[in-house]
């Protein structure tokens, strides 16, 4: 006998479990009020992504300052890293 596909909703709700699960928090639960909520589109395009967050005020096109972009300097000469050992038990 051949086995049936699960509905999509369990499917759907078997996701959001495992989310839950690994993150610890609902990933369909509003932060703000505790309601329950669906999803009902997943936006992919930079430019409506953009508009969206212009029209929320969020849009900050401005990256965060980040760090000097280069090598790392080389360790000085004179310098060597500290070693350490850790005894290995024989199992032999």
């Amino acid at each position: 006998m051949i086995d049936e596909p699960q509905p999509i909703a369990r499917r759907k709700a078997s996701r959001a479990r495992l989310i839950q699960k690994v993150y610890e928090v609902d990933p369909l639960e509003c932060i703000n009020c505790g309601a329950s909520m669906r999803i009902i589109a997943l936006i992919n395009d930079a430019k409506v992504i953009e508009r969206i967050l212009q029209h929320l005020k969020l849009w900050d096109p401005v990256p965060e300052p980040r760090s000097p972009v280069g090598p790392d300097p080389p360790w000085p000469r004179v310098e060597t890293l500290p070693t350490t050992y850790h005894p290995v038990p024989d199992i032999a």
